[in-house]
């Protein structure tokens, strides 16, 4: 009994963080239509923001010793982005128009894959953290030159006082995401006493979902208003950001998990996520519904083999 209350209150602590996420977008998103930033930077600046969940679950769960929760919850969660999220996009838009430009496609799918590469030593030192830093800041780099002259958003009246609350929430929301991070770790660690599964899984198999909860509500927010553009571009910042929050993780402390099953599977199914969403993405110049449903169905099946071996192994 202790358990289903502890995971309860687990899932209501996520739901918490995708309120608060949900509140920091929002605020976000006007500060950035105030700022005329263009449609591209600010997808990479949403991205930047909605992985704030993971980079201080990442810091909590170091300074517990639990590092493998962040692998499991950022290499999960590329598999989440680009699976359901990006697939739950295609399924409510019916289709996405893509630049189909293999020079900006594939550094993209190297960048979402390295983190697999560095991590075959069973760890994420100094220098893997730096390289990963180096290849996210390149990559943005790169985009940003090929997508500089992209569309911008529009201008309206400012007001000060609306402006002075958008800050304002802005900051208390980044506060209540830290808090919330804190109590989910701690709650989390309580329940990995009572049931046997290593940090790794539980990474892959709630953290990925519950951290991405702001990129959820993000695609649907989108399909809603229709900004389509911004909805593709969120979530391929998103994705990559990932690499980032997983190098300054490391950078801050060496991180060290076990190169098993669980891993593999990972590794397979983000590997697949990955070629699917690059053919996709290249093919007919769109990704429509019927891809969609690919990429999550491809999806479930990764969180039903990681639940398989995670309770079996």
């Amino acid at each position: 009994m202790t358990i289903v209350f502890d995971g309860l209150f687990l899932f209501l602590l996520f739901i918490l963080l995708g309120v608060l996420a949900d509140f920091l977008v929002e605020n976000v998103t006007y500060i950035g239509k105030v700022a005329k930033i263009r449609i591209f930077t600010f997808g990479i600046l949403l991205g930047l923001v909605t992985t704030l969940p993971e980079l201080f679950l990442g810091i909590k769960a170091s300074i517990d010793q639990v590092g493998a929760l962040s692998v499991g919850n950022i290499l999960g969660g590329v598999v989440v982005i680009l699976g359901l999220v990006l697939g739950m996009s295609l399924v409510f838009h019916r289709e996405i128009f893509t630049q189909s430009k293999l020079s900006s496609l594939l550094p993209m799918v190297f960048v979402i894959f390295s983190p697999i590469l560095f991590g075959l030593d069973g760890s994420f030192g100094l220098f893997d953290g730096m390289s990963m830093i180096g290849l996210y800041l390149g990559l943005v780099l790169y985009l940003y030159n090929k997508n500089h002259f992209g569309n911008s958003f529009g201008f309206g009246i400012v007001n000060r006082n609306t402006l002075s609350k958008a800050l304002f929430l802005s900051v208390s929301s980044i506060i209540g995401i830290l808090i919330t991070s804190h109590f989910i770790v701690e709650r989390t660690l309580y329940l990995l006493e009572s049931i046997q599964v290593n940090e790794f899984v539980i990474g892959v198999l709630i953290f990925s979902l519950g951290t991405n909860l702001p990129e959820i509500i993000i695609a649907i927010t989108s399909w809603k208003k229709k900004v389509f553009d911004l909805s593709l571009s969120h979530i391929l910042s998103s994705t990559f950001t990932q690499v980032l929050v997983l190098g300054i993780l490391a950078i801050l402390q060496p991180i060290y998990f076990n190169v098993d099953a669980n891993y593999w599977i990972t590794a397979f199914f983000l590997g697949l996520t990955l070629l699917l969403f690059a053919y996709f993405y290249h093919s007919d110049k769109k990704m429509n519904r019927g891809e969609g449903w690919i990429l999550i169905c491809v999806y479930l099946l990764f969180i039903l083999t990681s639940f398989y071996f995670g309770f079996s192994v």
